[in-house]
């Protein structure tokens, strides 16, 4: 699509009402209660919903896979984060995650703005009132559907999501982001679709555009820390070709100060192509966390960057075998570090696991 094309659909939605836009907090909120399998607020218009059979058998199932989930992954996941990590930067920048808001907050929880990006299509506002029992019960198995690679093996498979992420009631890419929020404890006070002005900055959209970078912003109060916080989510090519506008570089470079998460990404900030998404990352960035998919080794500037190695670094699974960095295999060599405590990225288990943290040495 062309700029002026796009630039006239952004002209058109800020003249727009942004009340059809922006969604009341308190029923998002149900409705990411509901989503998650956990009970909405009694006074709520949600709440008569979880009556039905087909929400207690996925309010069931859903904290059975939560329980296994928190032991086996995201408790060893915050422990080590809370030992490792230190202070926070206000942003937290996540390129090629998909819907992956879980292992964000986990590794990250003191984050103010998180700033997620994949294909995935972001999705609508989520409806129930409008919807029979049987699309509802389907939309909750097909959401389960969507989650169990994430909650079996740490990452989506874009493929998969691609397909899963449409057809049903509970489309795109929020209603999981609602399940994460809702499990993790956070409470939505407002949700809005976005797209991105040429400076960088964000307009409000009625609906989901047909443009990319399509967004979404939610933004939620951690009841926990007594803290408000922000999740942004595009749907955008991070191709250099797909970023050839500059506008979310523009709009990454205004948040400041940032961390960095890198995790199954394909091995695409390897390549040429996603040159200008990495640089941008790692110009913004103090400290970046990833797995081997992230910024290859030879990337990183030793006389600007302090390379940590955890867990255990193995060949890359046979469809990425090609990716091998024999200097990374030098690195967890030489500074040993005891295996991780959980699994993350394309490796089979805890035993597989290596991670690196990448500290910038001098002040940005």
């Amino acid at each position: 699509m062309t700029r002026l094309i796009r630039l006239i659909s952004l002209a058109i939605a800020s003249t727009l009402s942004a009340s059809v836009a922006l969604a009341g907090g308190a029923h998002q909120n149900d409705v990411a209660r509901y989503l998650a399998g956990l009970a909405p607020d009694a006074q709520s218009r949600t709440h008569a919903l979880t009556q039905e059979p087909a929400w207690a058998t996925h309010s069931e199932q859903m904290n059975a896979a939560w329980a296994r989930l928190e032991r086996r992954q995201l408790e060893p996941v915050r422990a080590w984060s809370a030992a490792h990590l230190g202070p926070p930067s206000p942003t937290l920048l996540y390129m090629f995650s998909g819907p992956d808001y879980l292992y964000a907050r986990n590794f990250f929880p003191d984050a103010r703005t998180y700033v997620l990006a994949g294909l995935e299509p972001p999705g609508r506002m989520v409806r129930l009132d409008p919807l029979s029992a049987d699309d509802r019960q389907r939309g909750l198995e097909n959401l389960r559907e969507s989650l169990r690679s994430i909650l079996d093996a740490s990452f989506f498979i874009t493929a998969d999501m691609l397909k899963d992420l449409q057809g049903h009631a509970f489309s795109g890419v929020m209603p999981l982001l609602y399940v994460f929020l809702a499990r993790s404890g956070m409470e939505i006070t407002a949700v809005r679709h976005l797209g991105l002005t040429e400076d960088g900055g964000t307009v409000t959209l009625p609906v989901p555009a047909r443009v990319r970078p399509n967004g979404i912003e939610i933004s939620f109060h951690d009841r926990e820390k007594a803290t408000d916080r922000k999740l942004f989510y595009f749907s955008i090519d991070l191709s250099n070709v797909g970023l050839a506008d500059g506008a979310f570089i523009k709009f990454i470079e205004r948040l400041g100060q940032s961390d960095a998460f890198f995790k199954s990404a394909s091995y695409l900030p390897h390549a040429e192509n996603f040159l200008r998404i990495r640089s941008t990352v790692m110009q913004q960035s103090v400290r970046i966390l990833q797995d081997d998919t992230g910024v290859p080794l030879a990337g990183y500037d030793p006389n600007v960057w302090q390379v940590t190695p955890f867990g255990r670094y193995t060949r890359p699974i046979q469809m990425f075998d090609y990716m091998h960095q024999p200097a990374l295999t030098r690195l967890f060599e030489q500074a040993p570090a005891a295996p991780l405590n959980f699994r993350l990225g394309y490796g089979y288990g805890i035993d597989t696991t290596g991670i690196v943290l990448a500290t910038r040495r001098a002040p940005r």
